[in-house]
């Protein structure tokens, strides 16, 4: 069953993780920081985002963010990593390295070469499973199908990064990051779904969700989503749809610009199409 998470980083501020509990929060993807072994590089609420999730009761996982160009600077990215987790309890929810570019640092000092980018990734995951830790990649999906397939990566774990309603990498995968707009207790945090059982793979007790738990946040899910406005982008065609009558919304006449749709309402709007001709 897919258990739900977040994750977090100083980027969220003070985090209140029984608002996190609250929300059906399972587990918590916690960065310890970034780039190579500086301590000026250290997320500066890691620390304290792990003992609040250990006061409640809450299974972690620890990410880095890399900024390195080379394999000897992943190699400092390990030590950064292993010198923070050599803090805390072993996490539950293993170690992941975050490759991705989101402030375009690498393509600003000369983007590495593919290749490059995959011997990063494994120099990185090679010295955190010497130390006896689950290590896995964290990267969009076009990454991952673009510049990280390689089958040198295949033999570790998938983290997917892709804001979308359902997740479309093609190889396996343990957990996929699928929105950046969650909202609880008023702010933003990125969301996810873990599909493995972590806490067992790491000798570390689970704690899951119930049907009745995800169905009931699902439901606030597809609420919330309903309620979005029309992005600008849309509300051209959005108006002149409305107007044509050819999808006119449910039948509250509430038109969910935002949410999916059914075959039932599918059918509706191809009805409308032809019994209008």
């Amino acid at each position: 069953m897919a258990v739900f998470g977040v994750d977090i980083s100083e980027n969220n501020n003070s985090v209140d993780f029984a608002a996190l509990k609250g929300a059906r929060v399972k587990f918590a993807l916690i960065r310890c920081g970034y780039g190579s072994d500086d301590t000026d590089q250290d997320d500066s609420r890691f620390f304290e985002n792990v003992r609040k999730a250990r006061a409640a009761g809450m299974p972690y996982g620890v990410y880095l963010y890399s900024y390195a160009l080379n394999t000897g600077q992943a190699k400092s990215e390990a030590a950064h990593a292993l010198r923070l987790l050599g803090q805390i309890d072993r996490p539950a929810y293993g170690v992941w390295f975050d490759m991705e570019d989101a402030d375009g640092y690498k393509a600003k000092n000369g983007m590495p070469s593919d290749d490059t980018l995959v011997k990063i990734c494994e120099a990185f995951c090679v010295e955190l499973q010497a130390q006896g830790y689950y290590t896995g990649i964290y990267a969009a999906l076009s990454w991952l199908e673009n510049q990280l397939d390689d089958r040198r990566l295949d033999r570790y774990d998938k983290w997917v990064a892709q804001w979308n309603e359902v997740c479309e990498y093609d190889k396996p995968y343990g957990i996929w990051q699928y929105t950046d707009e969650l909202y609880i207790g008023g702010k933003r945090f990125d969301a996810n779904w873990a599909y493995k059982d972590y806490p067992a793979m790491t000798g570390k007790e689970e704690k899951t969700v119930t049907y009745e738990q995800f169905k009931e946040y699902m439901e606030r899910y597809e609420k919330e989503r309903a309620a979005r406005p029309i992005s600008s982008w849309a509300r051209k065609a959005v108006e002149h749809i409305k107007e044509t009558g050819n999808m006119v919304g449910d039948e509250r006449g509430n038109f969910r610009p935002q949410s999916p749709v059914t075959r039932q309402e599918l059918a509706q709007v191809l009805y409308n199409r032809d019994s209008a001709k």
